[in-house]
């Protein structure tokens, strides 16, 4: 794995470990750390916040996480989006937000 490579699953990890943990001090780290060192935003969000909340679904739809939970993380997940959001928005002019829905067209 190159430096590089290595970089964006730190970074990628960070945002997951995030919402799994409903940290949102740590998404928002993960978040401008992945706009501080220049990694695609829809990356992060794809490989990080989203597999965060399908680790969280996992484990709700298991009986181990209240419905609670979910939606805490949720909320995470979505502080770290609106961070994103913004750059996504201004490098993809193809790409829109639907709620924390992004969608290339």
């Amino acid at each position: 794995m190159d430096t590089q490579s290595s970089i964006n699953k730190h970074v990628f990890d960070k945002a997951r470990c995030a919402v799994i943990d409903i940290n949102d001090t740590e998404a928002i780290e993960a978040a401008q750390e992945a706009l501080d060192m220049g990694i695609d935003p829809v990356d992060v969000i794809e490989q990080g916040f989203v597999e965060g909340m399908r680790t969280m679904g996992d484990r709700f739809e298991e009986g181990k996480l209240s419905l609670v939970q979910i939606l805490a993380a949720s909320k995470t997940m979505n502080v770290g989006i609106e961070i994103l959001k913004t750059k996504v928005i201004a490098t993809n002019e193809n790409t829109g937000f639907f709620g924390n829905l992004v969608v290339n067209y």
